[in-house]
């Protein structure tokens, strides 16, 4: 899948943005539906809410940043 910079209409390439956690543990970005549940011991509960996985686009012109939420996950 390809798409065209928002902002100067050139290509762009796939990526993720990377969430860097705990020590060495990293993953990528998710984006989800509805409002936030909190959890005593996990901060936030997902329970019942749908997930997607974010895939962001880099211009490789201009180098702006584009991000969809593509699939569930």
């Amino acid at each position: 899948m390809s798409y065209q910079c928002s902002q100067c209409n050139s290509d762009t390439e796939e990526g993720f943005l990377l969430e860097k956690g705990d020590g060495a543990m990293m993953s990528s970005e998710t984006w989800v539906a509805g409002k936030p549940n909190k959890s005593l011991f996990t901060g936030l509960s997902l329970r019942g809410q749908t997930v997607y996985n974010i895939v962001t686009f880099r211009c490789v012109a201009c180098g702006y940043l584009d991000s969809y939420a593509l699939s569930k996950q």
